[in-house]
């Protein structure tokens, strides 16, 4: 049973969407918080918020637009808000449902596909997961996740500028970039091994409502290295990890990734508790995932 649990009518109304706000953190001193809906409306925003070196929060992963295509179509989830009160894409529409318990839950619906997005924090590590479950396709589709990063204090906007580190770096299911030399790199990994696209632009004059409405700064640009496309079906359940750590289970349990996703999904307290072996599971990847565990018991 969820405590709030929202539905489509209510969703796709933004006056009531973006008025309503999630936050979830965790013991590192990371947190996540954005609308129901996903449309950042304040500077304070964003979906990885860490604490670094200078003792200062930093806005590093504002958000992440996710597209479903199927038969040569495609839908946008994402939702931003610009200028003259426009709202692009308009991925509120695709809503179904949102739950909170026990975290925050998001159901697309898509032409022929359903879609859920969850979003987990670890709980001591400065990173986030969120999963995607395929409940529904009827033919072949892909799912594209675009990252759009800010790299910058809490109390400060990002501008296009020209001192942007473009380089991307692969890593086992992924890559890891760093915008500014002054920040450590971020990892950005998926479960499930598929094709990251480079692609370096920026997504320009991002509105901030709240901060206009304050009398502050309130446009922002995101920058973006490109997205990952990974081909998916009916039943798949997908990790998008970033994190300041790179997340090395990823690249051990490849051939396995459905056992190792229910090991970070379901409650896991019989087989990781009582330390009961598995020929799967080496003791560090035990650890990784006692974690991961930990930080929700469940997803």
């Amino acid at each position: 049973m969820s405590y709030i649990k929202i539905e489509k009518d209510k969703l796709v109304n933004l006056e009531y969407a973006l008025s309503k706000e999630l936050l979830r953190s965790n013991r590192a001193g990371s947190y996540a918080s954005t609308t129901i809906c996903g449309c950042n409306t304040g500077k304070y925003h964003g979906l990885l918020i860490s604490s670094l070196k200078d003792d200062n929060k930093h806005v590093l992963l504002s958000s992440v637009d996710e597209t479903v295509i199927q038969m040569g179509k495609e839908f946008r989830l994402g939702i931003h808000q610009y200028k003259d009160d426009v709202y692009f894409p308009h991925g509120h529409r695709y809503l179904i449902g949102f739950d909170s318990e026990p975290i925050p839950v998001k159901t697309y619906r898509v032409g022929g596909v359903i879609l859920k997005k969850e979003l987990l924090l670890a709980e001591d590590d400065d990173g986030i997961l969120i999963k995607y479950t395929v409940e529904d396709a009827h033919s072949p589709t892909v799912l594209r996740l675009q990252p759009l990063l800010a790299f910058r204090n809490i109390h400060a906007l990002s501008k296009e500028n020209l001192k942007v580190n473009n380089k991307t770096i692969e890593v086992q299911n992924g890559i890891k970039v760093k915008m500014y030399d002054s920040y450590p790199y971020l990892y950005m990994q998926t479960s499930k091994n598929g094709n990251f696209i480079t692609a370096p632009d920026w997504n320009k004059n991002v509105l901030y409502e709240k901060e206009k409405n304050r009398g502050y700064d309130f446009l922002e640009d995101l920058f973006t290295y490109g997205f990952f496309e990974l081909k998916v079906k009916k039943g798949d359940e997908i990790i998008f990890y970033p994190q300041l750590v790179s997340f090395s289970i990823f690249s051990n349990i490849l051939t396995i990734s459905s056992f190792f996703i229910s090991l970070v999904i379901l409650d896991t307290s019989v087989l990781l508790k009582n330390n009961i072996p598995s020929p799967f599971i080496s003791l560090l990847e035990r650890d990784s995932i006692k974690r991961l565990w930990r930080s929700s018991n469940t997803f």
